[in-house]
């Protein structure tokens, strides 16, 4: 079977990037993979999630590339659906199309896909999987769409992912072969509100861990990308901050970068905290900071999976996380196999990390169990459901 996975990049840092190469590296063992990447800006750099040597990778920054007339007239349309949603709605579904994706841009991805006579694309996030429903009945492969993030995240968050674009989803997601979510709650929520035919596939681990943490190293780890609001690391320093002087010995290392770093330094530094939190560079050697922790505390304002709570877990660190629709359909109601607390509550979330930070025993008993609940999410398991889908999509016998 030949695969496209058609995405802006998989040499930045990132949970989709990791996810898709873990992905189109196990699937290369027995398909023909290509990634096509639509962004030049980052080295290529196959170590960096351990990309199989059997992926091709065509990074094809043309590919969007559209005249100056189609690039003003869809720039100034975003500016005004982004400010009023005036756009927004089925009277004007051909306009907003145009908007977002401006004919000759679609024209430059129907040729190329034909021409390399895929069997099955897949657009990975909403905007590559929205593009494949519009121009699907013009491509000669099947079309899957691939949603990195929760339906709250793409519709309800101002200004993030697809806000206000959900006319669009509701006039062509159904479109597409398949469409793929990351938990229970979105697939219900896709099914109501977009009729389209979706299926429900958890991302899977990034690597296997035979070490374990002892949980009795006196640090708390947090990991992600550095940007404003969605990791919500201000969250998790506030929340530390409020037991940092009962707990002098516990330390709170946060592994990633990104454009937030030097504001999160700074709110480091007027809280004092300095001695007790430091920022760690990103690496592809994470595991190591799992082992020398105690807590992992996800902190996200919104989160659709949460690959690093499913690492942690891996490696037996317990896991405190906002109740966000990934986290809580990783982590039990009755917190045996993590911690989940209201979203966004700075003081529900460090009375946890205290509580925890108390009780040893408490600790050891979550990583046990959660070691046990990252096996649901092994490659062999999410790579078994990826290989029934694709052959029925393509109505191919494995």
């Amino acid at each position: 079977m030949k695969i496209c996975f058609l995405t802006n990049s998989i040499f930045s840092y990132g949970g989709v990037e990791r996810v898709v190469s873990v992905i189109a590296s196990s699937l290369a063992e027995h398909h023909d993979v290509e990634v096509l990447c639509t962004l030049d800006k980052y080295a290529t750099n196959r170590e960096l999630y351990n990309l199989n040597s059997n992926v091709h990778v065509n990074i094809n920054s043309d590919i969007k590339k559209i005249g100056s007339v189609s690039k003003i007239l869809s720039g100034a349309g975003r500016k005004i659906n982004k400010r009023t949603g005036v756009l927004n709605n089925k009277n004007m579904i051909r306009i907003l199309q145009r908007t977002y994706y401006p004919t000759e841009l679609k024209d430059n991805f129907i040729e190329y896909l034909n021409n390399k006579k895929y069997d099955v694309v897949i657009g990975v996030e909403g905007y590559f999987s929205l593009l494949l429903a519009i121009i699907c009945d013009k491509l000669n492969c099947k079309v899957i769409g691939w949603q990195h993030n929760s339906y709250y995240a793409y519709f309800n968050t101002p200004n993030k992912y697809n806000y206000k674009q959900n006319a669009l989803f509701e006039s062509y997601l159904k479109n597409l072969d398949k469409y793929i979510v990351l938990t229970d709650e979105d697939k219900n929520n896709i099914r109501k509100y977009f009729l389209a035919d979706c299926e429900r596939i958890y991302n899977p681990l990034s690597f296997t861990s035979p070490l374990k943490s002892e949980c009795t190293e006196k640090n708390v780890i947090s990991v992600g990308r550095l940007v404003k609001d969605q990791k919500g690391f201000d969250l998790l320093i506030n929340a530390f901050s409020t037991i940092a002087a009962k707990c002098r010995d516990w330390t709170l290392t946060i592994v990633g970068d990104g454009e937030e770093k030097n504001n999160l330094n700074d709110l480091i530094n007027r809280l004092k905290l300095n001695s007790q939190i430091r920022i760690e560079p990103f690496t592809n050697q994470i595991q190591k900071y799992y082992l020398n922790s105690s807590i992992f505390v996800s902190s996200s304002r919104w989160e659709g999976f949460g690959l690093v709570i499913t690492e942690a877990m891996e490696c037996g660190v317990p896991v405190i996380a906002f109740e966000n629709s990934g986290p809580k359909e990783i982590i039990n109601k009755n917190n045996e196999n993590g911690i989940l607390v209201p979203r966004n509550n700075i003081d529900a979330l460090g009375k946890a990390i205290f509580d925890l930070i108390k009780d040893e025993e408490k600790r050891k008993k979550i990583s046990k169990n959660s070691i046990e609940r990252a096996k649901d999410f092994s490659v062999e398991n999410t790579i078994e459901k990826w290989n029934k889908l694709l052959s029925q999509v393509v109505k191919i016998e494995n």
